[in-house]
């Protein structure tokens, strides 16, 4: 190699000239080939190519979020442009332009890097270029705009100018439900799926466990997440995971029986968002992450040997009590009380809500958060699964991207008005 020959070279020297020569070629092989650094206590292992970091956990502050955004578009009373009313996803182009897609509206609002409207892509209809409903939209390498549209599992490609470029309809089998999530790479898209099937008249004349069983029984506890082609076409299937159980109870029988579901309070829900840098995944139920290439391998692992906090009946009381600023009178907390305590409940908290890309390739992932604590805490893991530290965001605040220092969400007031927000980040 080009250091032994360095070597050979300096053996012609003389004595005094020799050594220095030669302990310079030995020092620089050495730091060649010598790894990192690796933070104390961070333990890292390779298994079938697979990278693994396993981080301790630590308070440490990653980076803090300004007070105040440097960019705020949206209005109580204005424009019609800038009244949002359910802002899915926002995202920013190369340029710095942002995308908003509205799926009240049923369309995709853009702004330049300054705030100022620019134009408005889709609306509500049936034909290319318009929408049902309205998953998000975001920007690709080519300066178009992919947009999804989960009631008819469509998704739409609009050029530079606005023009619709191309549709396809996702693929899938006849028994899963598929659900577009948003990008799963750079020409792929992500979705989740789940099995379903429509009760017989059967088993609706029968018991609610029959009911149960028939729309909802063991196989569909299972979730996988899926990336198609911008064609439609089935990709390949990157993880599975266990979707949360489902909380029932009726009231009647028969034709007259009205049942009432939904998830059990704190059961972790899998998830997995995608980006140009692959698709980031977690069960929900551990502090761990796993992002998978844009070929569909997994490529890293990157977990914290922390576990979620212990549930206790303070927490159950604490999730009654704040119903998402309903009012609630006590004799309906009462009851909310005794009906969850009569289901089996998750003996911890759940552990991430939320897992994203920053546009370095770092990842970010949302801690559960208890209803009411005004404050949400996200972890940082560097693109190499290095833990980072944390980041502190108002829960007011949902965050839809990271990038060139600053944060890009989605806020909402006290009114209930939502807005598009950026806010700069101060690393530490």
């Amino acid at each position: 190699m080009a250091s032994g020959g360095f070597v050979m070279v300096a053996w012609r020297e003389v004595t005094v000239r020799r050594t220095v020569v030669v302990g310079v070629a030995i020092a620089m092989v050495a730091c060649s080939e010598s790894p990192e650094a690796t933070p104390a206590g961070v333990e890292i292992t390779d298994s079938a190519g697979t990278r693994i970091v396993a981080s301790p956990p630590r308070d440490a502050v990653y980076a803090e979020l300004a007070a105040e955004p440097a960019l705020s578009i949206g209005l109580l009373d204005g424009p019609e442009e800038l009244l949002f009313g359910d802002i899915e996803s926002v995202a920013r182009d190369a340029a710095g332009n942002l995308i908003v897609a509205d799926d009240q509206a049923l369309e995709i609002r853009i702004f330049d890097p300054e705030g100022g409207y620019l134009r408005s892509l889709g609306g509500e209809g049936e034909a290319p270029g318009e929408f049902s409903a309205l998953r998000g939209a975001w920007p690709l390498a080519d300066d178009a705009i992919l947009a999804l549209d989960p009631l008819v599992d469509r998704i739409t490609r609009f050029g530079a100018e606005g023009a619709t470029v191309s549709t396809a309809t996702l693929s899938s089998p006849d028994d899963l439900l598929v659900l577009p999530i948003g990008l799963g790479g750079a020409a792929a898209v992500l979705s989740s799926a789940t099995s379903f099937s429509v009760p017989s008249s059967g088993s609706l004349a029968g018991s609610l466990e029959d009911v149960m069983e028939s729309m909802f029984g063991r196989d569909r506890e299972r979730v996988f997440f899926l990336r198609h082609g911008f064609d439609g076409i089935l990709l390949d299937t990157l993880a599975e995971g266990i979707n949360p159980p489902l909380a029932v109870s009726s009231t009647g029988s028969g034709t007259d029986m009205q049942v009432q579901m939904g998830p059990v309070p704190f059961a972790p829900r899998p998830l997995a968002a995608g980006s140009t840098h692959g698709v980031a995944f977690t069960n929900g139920a551990t502090y761990e992450v796993r992002v998978f290439d844009q070929a569909g391998g997994l490529r890293l692992i990157a977990r914290l040997d922390e576990a979620p906090p212990v549930r206790t009946d303070e927490h159950l009381e604490t999730w009654v009590r704040n119903p998402g600023g309903r009012q609630r009178d006590e004799a309906w907390v009462r009851e909310r009380l005794e009906r969850y305590r009569s289901v089996e409940l998750p003996a911890s908290l759940p552990a991430y809500t939320l897992v994203l890309f920053a546009d370095t390739g770092d990842l970010w992932a949302q801690r559960y958060r208890m209803r009411g604590e005004p404050m949400g805490r996200w972890d940082v893991f560097a693109a190499d699964g290095i833990h980072l530290g944390r980041v502190d965001v108002p829960a007011s605040l949902r965050i839809q991207e990271v990038s060139r220092g600053q944060v890009v969400g989605i806020a909402t007031d006290e009114f209930g008005v939502e807005r598009v927000e950026v806010r700069d980040l101060s690393f530490k």
